[in-house]
């Protein structure tokens, strides 16, 4: 994953409140970045050979006196592909171990799936937070550019700032340099005619 999207998200777990609602940072990844890392968060499919391999390890672990027939275990295989064919290969080999490790019974598909839940709900959150964020970078792109303030404007607010908050001194001092740069302007004009 690259690195500035990595670092956005772990940020973005470290201030993760279920009462707080998660918001873009203010500095972006950059949009190539944030797009390679939804294609990561976006596994392929488990391959048959992986599935097969590891419904093989389930039926030795948890059954290995059960006898099916070919048209059972291609219809077993069937059933368990497509309840977890999601996963990928990488969270269908963790599943499978876990649930070696930890289930006294041959799990059923979705037990399987419970097996690799967190990592599942970590992916989708990440997947997400990439998604707003491309969103983010779309919507921030798409903005107009804030009118420039000219000069005369800044020192006009800036007089108006401090005869708001009593300092007359400031104003006046602040209204003579608006003065002068309106004089000069006016004198560029006139001899520019």
């Amino acid at each position: 994953m690259p690195s500035s999207v990595a670092r956005a998200l772990r940020q973005a777990e470290d201030d993760d409140h279920p009462d707080v609602p998660w918001r873009p940072p203010q500095v972006l990844p950059p949009a190539e970045a944030l797009r390679v890392a939804l294609a990561m968060l976006t596994p392929r499919p488990a391959d048959d050979r992986t599935v097969a391999a590891c419904l093989a390890a389930l039926v030795i672990a948890f059954e290995p006196n059960t006898k099916l027939s070919a048209e059972a275990t291609r219809l077993r295989f069937e059933v368990w592909k497509e309840a977890n064919g999601d996963l990928g290969n990488a969270l269908w080999h963790a599943a499978t171990q876990r649930a070696i490790q930890a289930l006294r019974w041959m799990p059923k598909p979705v037990e399987l799936r419970e097996q690799v839940r967190s990592i599942l709900e970590a992916r989708a959150r990440r997947r997400r937070r990439c998604e707003q964020m491309l969103a983010e970078q779309a919507r921030r792109d798409a903005r107009p550019a804030p009118p420039q303030e000219t000069q005369e404007q800044r020192l006009a607010n800036t007089v108006a700032i401090y005869r708001k908050h009593d300092r007359p001194a400031d104003a006046e001092r602040v209204q003579r340099m608006l003065d002068d740069l309106l004089k000069r302007k006016a004198q560029s004009m006139g001899t520019s005619r």
